[in-house]
């Protein structure tokens, strides 16, 4: 799975079976889902733009897409595990638009993805009503799940209390509670109302995503990717290292001249400790030119470097 915006669009790309609540939705084989940001007095059909947006890019493969009322850049990312969860979210008192993407590397059943769908309304309910919204379903929300066709056994399940279902229902509380947040900033900096959800920080126009991975390490937290001051800068002990890939979005790629297969208190996991190609000044502004490149053409990018 790979996932970057372009021009107000989210963009997952993968080799996925999803199923979407969204526009053409249903149950399906895709390759792309995108979240189109869109104007407040937008009237097009839903339908046809999401077919140029994704033809614009390029990508004539079948997707699922979905549309948003707040800018793209108000997005933000959970990742737990094998789940990453996208959320963008605009709320009043009468009116909602909440868009949430949600896949995982492992594979799942029709019946799992299905599932999976119930987990995440779930997850969004408790966290509208925890902030004392209607909790009616509205037609301008959106859930999309993709699992990856990959290797191995499909999940079965993905209800909230199966080991799927509790990643999912973690990563969407969160990134949805961090949305609400972004939504209010944008409030008090468009409009200059709040609902308080600000938590009183100063309004800032958002410039990117928010990221947070759920970690183990001193305690299970979820920590976000902020890479000014970062404290663990340079992790890799390398002088000219550059982050714009803090996460590899290659990972796990199993080349053995890049990685390796350690022995952990969770299972064996895929360690890229000693990787440095995405944090190489050439090879990341080639990747985020090209954010589509695979592992050995930026392997063979080094080579021309050096």
């Amino acid at each position: 799975m790979r996932y970057y915006l372009r021009k107000g669009t989210l963009i997952v790309r993968g080799n996925f079976r999803a199923a979407s609540s969204g526009v053409d939705g249903g149950l399906k084989n895709v390759r792309t889902v995108l979240n189109i940001s869109v104007p407040r007095n937008f009237s097009e059909d839903a339908s046809g733009y999401i077919d140029r947006i994704s033809n614009r890019n390029g990508f004539l493969q079948p997707q699922f897409g979905l549309l948003t009322a707040v800018p793209i850049t108000n997005l933000c990312i959970a990742r737990y595990d094998y789940i990453t969860v996208f959320v963008t979210a605009a709320v009043s008192d009468c009116n909602r638009t909440i868009n949430i993407i949600v896949t995982s590397e492992r594979p799942l059943t029709d019946s799992a993805l299905l599932g999976a769908m119930m987990t995440v309304t779930e997850a969004k309910m408790q966290v509208i009503s925890a902030r004392k919204l209607p909790t009616g379903a509205l037609s301008t929300d959106a859930v999309v799940v993709a699992s990856e066709k990959t290797a191995g056994p499909p999940e079965e399940f993905a209800g909230p209390l199966t080991e799927t279902g509790i990643r999912i229902m973690k990563a969407v509380s969160h990134a949805l509670t961090e949305a609400l947040v972004r939504f209010d900033n944008y409030l008090l900096m468009t409009w200059g109302v709040t609902r308080g959800w600000s938590r009183g920080n100063p309004a800032v126009k958002q410039s990117r995503p928010q990221f947070f991975i759920y970690s183990r390490y001193g305690g299970d937290h979820w920590n976000e990717w902020i890479p000014e001051n970062c404290p663990y800068y340079p992790c890799h002990h390398y002088r000219d290292q550059q982050c714009s890939f803090c996460y590899c979005p290659l990972y796990p790629c199993m080349n053995t001249d890049l990685g390796r297969i350690i022995e952990t208190q969770s299972g064996d996991i895929w360690s890229c400790m000693d990787c440095l190609l995405v944090h190489e000044p050439r090879i990341a502004r080639h990747l985020l030119a090209n954010p589509e490149a695979g592992i050995a053409e930026l392997i063979a990018l080094k080579k021309r470097i050096i």
